[in-house]
C-alpha cells in the first residue's frame, strides 16, 4: 500500500510516494517558471500544472518498484490563493493567477478605505490586513478587466483544479477555503458580503469538504495520464503550511513548526482561534483545533544575498564553513534582515535591511553569523504575540532548507529557550498530504492519529543555558536598532 501526493509550489511541482509506515519511497520534483508580463503580475498556463502531476506520478512509481495497483490515495499539499477560472465545459478562461500576483492592490486599497476595516476582516477571515493577493481581491479585478472571465463557470483553486481534472468533481478543502480570502472562520462556509462585493456567488466557488476527505475516485483518461487503475480514491488535502505542519506532527498545542526559506513562516496549533490582530489564525486541519501563523517577507534569501555578493553559487556549507568558531553575539555586530519589508507583528513594506556595529575586525563570518543570529530574532518575534495569550511550547520543529544547518538550529534553539527539533522526511509537506489520504481512506481514524504515527524526528537541539543570557542582549541589540531606525514595534 502507498500514497501518492502532489505538493503544488510556486516554482516546484513535488510528486511523492509514501508507503503504509510513512516512509518516502519516492520523490520527484517538476519545475516550472512563473510568466510575468508586467512587473505585479504573476501567472501560469494550467496546463502546466496537469503535465508536471503527470510527469511526477509516473517518476515516482517508476523509481520505487510499486506497482500502480499498490496505490491506496491521492493526496494533496497546495500553496494557497492561486486560482483558475473555469468555463462550463471545464475549460481555462484565464491562466492561473498566481499568489505572488498583486494585480489587485487597488482592489485591496479601495475596500479598505470605503467599507472593510482591517479588525472587521481579520474577524471574518483571520487574515491580519487586506493582502492584495487574496483570490478574493483578484476574482474582484477580474469584474473590471476581464468580464468574461469574471462570468466563469467555477473558480478553482490549484489543488481543486487537479482534482477536478482527475474526478470530474469540483471540491475544496476548508484550508485553502480559508486562504482565497472568501471565507468566514466562525460560520465554516463562504462569506456572503464578500463574494456580492467581489460580483460572484456560491454556485461559482466548489463545494467545501473537510481536509482528509475523499473528494471523487479516479476517472480512466485520468488514470491512463498518471499510470493508474481507474477508480483510485482522490483526497482533499490542505495549504501547504498547514500539510507541513500535520506532517512534521503539529497537530496538538504545544508544537510550532517553522519554516526558514525565502521567508520565515511560523504555524502554531492552539484549542482556540486566537482573537489577535498581529496573526493569521484559521481552523487547522486536524478537527477541534485551529492555528496561529506568523510570518516575515525575508529571511534565509539574505543569507543567499550575501553568499552570492560574495562567492556566487557556492555550496552553503563551505560558504558557512568557519562561522560556527565566531562567538554569539558576532563581536557587536547587528543584522536586520528586513530586505523586503517586515511581516509580523507589524507590517510596513517600508522597512530596508542593515548592518550595525562593523568594525575593520569583522569578516565575512561574521556577516553571515549575524543572519543567523537575526533570523532567530525574527523567529522570537513571530512567536511572541502566540505566547502572549499563554500558549506553552513544548519544541518547535524546523523545515525547509534551512533546516539542514546544525548550527542554525542550535542558535534557534539558544536563543529562544526551546528544543528545536529536524523532522526526519525532508518533505514534510508531500508527507502531510499523504497522512490526510491515508485517514480519508481509513488507514488512521483521525488525522491527529496519523500525524502522531508517522512523525519521527531525526535529530533535536536543546537550548544551551549557557548562552540564553548572551543571546538576550542579541535579541535587545536587534530591537534596539529596529527601533532606532523605525520606531517601536509591538509585539
Amino acid at each position: 500500500m502507498a500514497y501518492l501526493t502532489f505538493d503544488i509550489g510556486t516554482t516546484a511541482l513535488k510528486s511523492a510516494l509514501i508507503d503504509e509506515a510513512g516512509r518516502m519511497l519516492a520523490l520527484h520534483t517538476s519545475e516550472y517558471a512563473l510568466r510575468t508580463p508586467q512587473p505585479d503580475r504573476a501567472e501560469m498556463a494550467p496546463e502546466t500544472y496537469w503535465r508536471a502531476a503527470i510527469e511526477g506520478a509516473r517518476a515516482v512509481l517508476t523509481r520505487s518498484g510499486r506497482a500502480p495497483a499498490e496505490v491506496a490515495a491521492i493526496g494533496f499539499s497546495s500553496q494557497g490563493q492561486s486560482f483558475v477560472p473555469l468555463d462550463r465545459a471545464g475549460r481555462p478562461l484565464h491562466d492561473v493567477i498566481v499568489w505572488v500576483d498583486n494585480r489587485a492592490q487597488a482592489v485591496a486599497d479601495a475596500w479598505e478605505a470605503e467599507w472593510l476595516s482591517r479588525e472587521e476582516y481579520h474577524r471574518i477571515s483571520g487574515y491580519p490586513g487586506l493582502p492584495a493577493g487574496l483570490t478574493l481581491f483578484k476574482i474582484a479585478w477580474l469584474a473590471q478587466h476581464a468580464p468574461a472571465a469574471h462570468r466563469a463557470w467555477k473558480f478553482l483553486c490549484l489543488p481543486d483544479y487537479l482534482i477536478y481534472r482527475l474526478t470530474g468533481e469540483t471540491v475544496t478543502d476548508r484550508v485553502i477555503a480559508q486562504f482565497s480570502g472568501l471565507y468566514d472562520l466562525r460560520r465554516g462556509d463562504w462569506e456572503p458580503r464578500l463574494l456580492a462585493a467581489a460580483g460572484i456567488g456560491p454556485e461559482q466557488l466548489p463545494r467545501l469538504q473537510e481536509p482528509g476527505t475523499v473528494a471523487g475516485r479516479l476517472r480512466p483518461e485520468a488514470a491512463a495520464a498518471l499510470g493508474l487503475p481507474p477508480g483510485v480514491p482522490v483526497c482533499v488535502g490542505a495549504n501547504d503550511q498547514i500539510a507541513g505542519a500535520v506532517g512534521a506532527g503539529n497537530a496538538r498545542p504545544g508544537i510550532v513548526t517553522e519554516t526558514t526559506g525565502t521567508a520565515l513562516a511560523l504555524i502554531a496549533t492552539t484549542e482556540t482561534l486566537l482573537e489577535d490582530a498581529r496573526l493569521c489564525v484559521g481552523r487547522h486541519a486536524a478537527p477541534d483545533a485551529c492555528f496561529a501563523m506568523a510570518f516575515t517577507t525575508t529571511s534565509a534569501i539574505v543569507l543567499k544575498w550575501l553568499r552570492d555578493q560574495c562567492v556566487p553559487g557556492q555550496e552553503y556549507a563551505t560558504f558557512l564553513a568557519g562561522v560556527e568558531t565566531i562567538a554569539p553575539g558576532c563581536d557587536g555586530l547587528t543584522a536586520l534582515p528586513h530586505f523586503a519589508g517586515t511581516g509580523t507583528p507589524t507590517y510596513n513594506p517600508a522597512v530596508r535591511g542593515a548592518f550595525a556595529g562593523l568594525t575593520l575586525a569583522h569578516t565575512r563570518a561574521h556577516l553571515a553569523r549575524a543572519i543567523l543570529e537575526a533570523c532567530a530574532c525574527m523567529l522570537q518575534e513571530c512567536l511572541e504575540p502566540i505566547q502572549a495569550h499563554g500558549t506553552h511550547l513544548d519544541a518547535i520543529r524546523s523545515l525547509g532548507g534551512a533546516a539542514r544547518s546544525d548550527l542554525w538550529l542550535q542558535i534557534k534553539a539558544d536563543l529562544l529557550g526551546i528544543p528545536v527539533e529536524r523532522p526526519a522526511c525532508p518533505a514534510a509537506a508531500s508527507l502531510g498530504a499523504a497522512i490526510l489520504a491515508a485517514t480519508g481512506v481509513g488507514h488512521f481514524g483521525s488525522i491527529r492519529e496519523g500525524a502522531e504515527a508517522w512523525y519521527r524526528p531525526a535529530r533535536r537541539f536543546d537550548p544551551e543555558a549557557s548562552r540564553f543570557a548572551t543571546y538576550r542582549e542579541v535579541y535587545d541589540r536587534y530591537r534596539a536598532l529596529y527601533t532606532r531606525l523605525y520606531g517601536p514595534r509591538q509585539c
